[in-house]
């Protein structure tokens, strides 16, 4: 990797595994800008949860018949677009009142730093509402200001194993659990693939968003084994909670990306997956041209509401591990919408999100179908599709709750700030992987973990240096154990 500058790795990556699964790639179409606001009191809304647009716009034209005057403008992203749209917007200050920050690459804190955001008006009201140990310094609240709150439960993951019923019991697997291992779900890959001769494929992915690529990368190695503590929500926060040390040079990161890699050398991928984002993979996959996918929850709300004819084919099973046991860790729920700094509408633009942690909007998140709403009782009650209720629990038996450092030192969310990525990223290198520029996995890794913990040890230097108490140690907990809940009272005893 080292003799690869970041524009030529950037560059050759997509073309490269395009070839290595024998198709071009192709051009997608940017998202349109959001229209610009004229007059009244108009809230623009741009967030990238397409399964709940109907829920949020009925909260909005709700809040807007209780409030004349007021309308929102609602823009949905493609995921994989969003950050250089807000980038852009922000830049020219036309971000909208109220965003998320998908493929934003970098943590909260980094954005509160950037000036990007406002405290919330009515702060009070808001954490009424919320359990009170979901709500934490430097990842929601900054400065004892409440920026953010969680809508989305800890115990979930984006790595699901989703799959068409039909093409699986075709390949003699398991029409209603599939397959529980790597090896189990490597033979029915190829069992499919065989099966579809040449019009299904065992397995579809958007190779193209590098961002979701290192989530299933990191997932997968928490599947086999890797244990991990959460810190912001990008890629510099994941380190091994015994030691404090970045942990991607490990067996775990080394054979999940082993793993993905003979998917590829068996020529049961999707071929055109070089060129797809979550969604359009996504959409290929409902067409029946492959038989699983990994995605989160919420890929069943999106079935349901826009491909119906392929809700009833819909299995899902948890995601695959060496040993079919896995155990996954959840950072604590981060915050998913924030004011900008740019809005000249704070009030407004808070209370309307102030609505979004009532009980009834909870409820509202479960029958979507998107991600776990943080109020776990409301799936129980919530009229959903069956895939869904096991996706919850499949949750429930495989997550736990992993150690912050940011909850137990918020000074770590202003190293997490001043810390730069380094490139290639996780997903990026695991392009390189699947696609062949890469060849030597561990090498990759090792450089990779070297870059984050030196510019870790830089942006402490840099921090403490402003006489902030901050050190490495604070990333380690002597008190955790693999396996099991890191509780808010172990923050206390560590």
């Amino acid at each position: 990797m080292t003799t690869f500058g970041r524009r030529r790795f950037l560059g050759l990556s997509g073309a490269a595994l395009a070839a290595a699964l024998g198709v071009a790639g192709c051009t997608r179409t940017s998202q349109k800008e959001a229209a610009t606001a004229a007059g009244g009191d108009v809230i623009r809304w741009w967030d990238h949860f397409q399964p709940l647009q109907p829920l949020n716009e009925r909260i909005f034209a709700e809040y807007g018949r209780a409030h004349p005057g007021v309308r929102v403008e609602h823009e949905v992203y493609n995921p994989n677009e969003m950050g250089q749209a807000l980038q852009l917007a922000f830049k020219s200050n036309q971000i909208a009142d109220v965003h998320s920050i998908a493929g934003m690459g970098t943590s909260e804190a980094a954005l509160v730093a950037d000036g990007w955001f406002s405290p919330l008006a009515g702060q009070d009201a808001i954490r009424a509402n919320l359990p009170a140990d979901s709500l934490l310094e430097g990842l929601h609240v900054f400065d004892g200001k409440l920026h953010t709150f969680p809508l989305f439960s800890s115990r979930q993951y984006a790595t699901l194993n989703w799959f068409n019923r039909e093409l699986v019991e075709k390949a003699g697997g398991d029409p209603d659990k599939g397959p529980a291992t790597w090896d189990a779900f490597r033979s029915l890959a190829a069992r499919i693939t065989k099966a579809g001769g040449g019009r299904a494929y065992g397995w579809i992915q958007g190779l193209q968003f590098h961002e979701r690529l290192q989530t299933h990368v990191t997932e997968l190695a928490m599947s086999a084994g890797a244990p991990l503590a959460m810190a912001g929500a990008s890629g510099m926060g994941l380190v091994d909670p015994k030691t404090g040390e970045y942990a991607y040079a490990s067996d775990p990161f080394v054979h999940a990306l082993e793993f993905l890699l003979s998917l590829v050398r068996d020529k049961v991928v999707f071929p055109a997956s070089t060129s797809l984002d979550a969604r359009t993979a996504r959409a290929r996959w409902a067409t029946g041209v492959a038989g699983m996918f990994f995605d989160g929850s919420w890929n069943v709300g999106v079935v349901n509401g826009q491909f119906k004819q392929f809700i009833d084919k819909v299995g899902v099973g948890s995601i695959p591990s060496p040993e079919g046991e896995p155990v996954l860790y959840g950072a604590p729920a981060p915050g998913q919408l924030f004011v900008s700094s740019q809005s000249e509408h704070v009030e407004v633009a808070s209370d309307l999100l102030a609505r979004l942690t009532s009980p009834e909007y909870h409820k509202g998140l479960a029958t979507f179908m998107d991600q776990v709403p943080l109020d776990l009782d409301a799936v129980a009650t919530a009229d959903v599709h069956p895939t869904y209720k096991r996706a919850v629990e499949l949750f429930g038996q495989t997550v736990r709750l992993a150690p912050s450092p940011v909850a137990r030192n918020s000074a770590v969310a202003q190293v997490l700030s001043e810390m730069k990525q380094p490139r290639p990223t996780l997903g990026e290198i695991t392009q390189g992987i699947l696609s062949g520029e890469v060849t030597d996995i561990r090498k990759a890794l090792r450089e990779h973990t070297g870059k984050l913990t030196a510019e870790r040890e830089r942006a402490t230097r840099v921090v403490s240096g402003k006489g902030v108490k901050v050190s490495l140690d604070d990333w380690k907990f002597a008190n955790w154990q693999p396996g099991e809940d890191y509780t808010a009272k172990m923050y206390q005893a560590s």
